[in-house]
Formats: C-alpha cells, sequence, structure tokens
C-alpha cells in the first residue's frame, strides 16, 4: 500500500515564510488534506528564527 505525505511553506505576502510542516504519512490523499487542515487552521506548523508564533499569526486572521 502506497503512503503520501504532503510537505509545506506558508508564506505572509510574497516572500515573507512564516512556516512549515508535513501532513505526516498516511494512505490517501484525502487523509493527508485532513489532517493539513486541521493542522494549519489549529496554527500547529514548525517555525524557526525570527519567524511569528503560529497564535499571533492566526489572532492576526482571526481580527484579535
Amino acid at each position: 500500500m502506497a503512503e503520501y505525505r504532503i510537505d509545506f511553506t506558508i508564506y505572509r505576502g510574497e516572500d515573507e515564510e512564516i512556516g512549515f510542516g508535513s501532513s505526516g504519512t498516511w494512505g490517501t490523499l484525502d487523509a493527508c488534506t485532513n489532517a493539513l487542515q486541521t493542522d494549519v487552521s489549529h496554527g500547529q506548523w514548525e517555525t524557526e528564527g525570527e519567524m511569528p508564533d503560529p497564535d499571533t499569526v492566526l489572532a492576526e486572521i482571526r481580527g484579535a
């Protein structure tokens, strides 16, 4: 059985990288996209260096 994973990078604007991550490994692409959607909507992505905290980014998006 094949396994699938989606690796991603999140940008704000044209070139400001603010995060990255992976969906994990799943048996279907649908499972990958569901995991990815859940992680991103809950701010569960990786950051490094000067990247903003995911909670800060989500608060800005949600207008908090």
